[in-house]
């Protein structure tokens, strides 16, 4: 099997994602806080800022799913420095050094989050980023240092822009941008799997109000969502803060 090593391994996407690649890969899993771990995964816990760690993580390693990050849209810049830019950059060298085959990067539809605002739909990936706060910007950052990596080195990045990721969504104002755990496995493999240099994708499920187009996401990574927010839109509460990537947020 592929060894596979997945960052910020203890966090809530991590949580949703890791049973569906316990089959097919011998995993690593890393974090900076402990982490809960089936028998025989190897665990390793530590600071990606540190790029002596960056690059022992890596060691050995087929491909990296690198979930790890602050994921606050409230966050200040010197929060997100370290685990979204030097963390991130650590991993990219280390990576390239090491002849990592594929990186998986998680972006996040914040990156495009002003379009939001405006009357365009859907929202196509490959239209320039506009962040709608800072952490979105850290995102378009890491998009572009992973297309980056991908020429300089010939080693191959897939980033996805992942929505709100949660067993189910928060509020209304969630339904047109949720991605259904069984919908983010999925998309997660496909970039794993997928024959591709470099790619930059939604990563939504097939929400009744989603304003994001995923095409590109269904044609090279065979992804096909089949979960759709709407089925919650009477029993979650209504949204009052305006909805993801609201101005207010960051």
């Amino acid at each position: 099997m592929s060894t596979l090593l997945v960052t910020g391994a203890a966090g809530g996407v991590a949580r949703l994602l890791l049973p569906a690649l316990r089959a097919d890969y011998d995993l690593i899993l890393l974090d900076r806080t402990p982490i809960e771990a089936a028998e025989g995964v190897r665990v390793l816990r530590g600071d990606l800022t540190d790029p002596g760690f960056a690059a022992d993580a890596v060691s050995g390693v087929d491909a990296v799913v690198h979930l790890a990050a602050n994921p606050n849209p409230s966050a200040t810049w010197p929060e997100l420095h370290g685990p979204n830019v030097i963390a991130l950059t650590n991993l990219l060298d280390a990576a390239a050094e090491a002849r990592v085959g594929r990186m998986v990067l998680a972006s996040s539809v914040h990156a495009m989050g002003q379009y939001l605002r405006g009357p365009a739909r859907p929202i196509d990936p490959m239209w320039t980023p506009r962040p709608c706060c800072r952490y979105g910007a850290t995102k378009e950052f890491a998009e572009a240092a992973a297309r980056a990596h991908a020429y300089q080195h010939g080693l191959s990045a897939v980033c996805l822009r992942l929505g709100g990721t949660f067993e189910k969504p928060w509020n209304t104002g969630m339904l047109g941008g949720w991605l259904a755990p069984a919908d983010l496995q999925q998309l997660v493999i496909g970039a794993l799997t997928a024959d591709i240099e470099f790619g930059i994708y939604h990563g939504i499920s097939a929400n009744t109000r989603s304003e994001w187009d995923i095409e590109n996401a269904r044609n090279e990574l065979g992804y096909h969502p089949t979960c759709d927010a709407e089925i919650f839109a009477s029993s979650v509460p209504i949204s009052t803060d305006g909805g993801l990537c609201a101005p207010d947020a960051s």
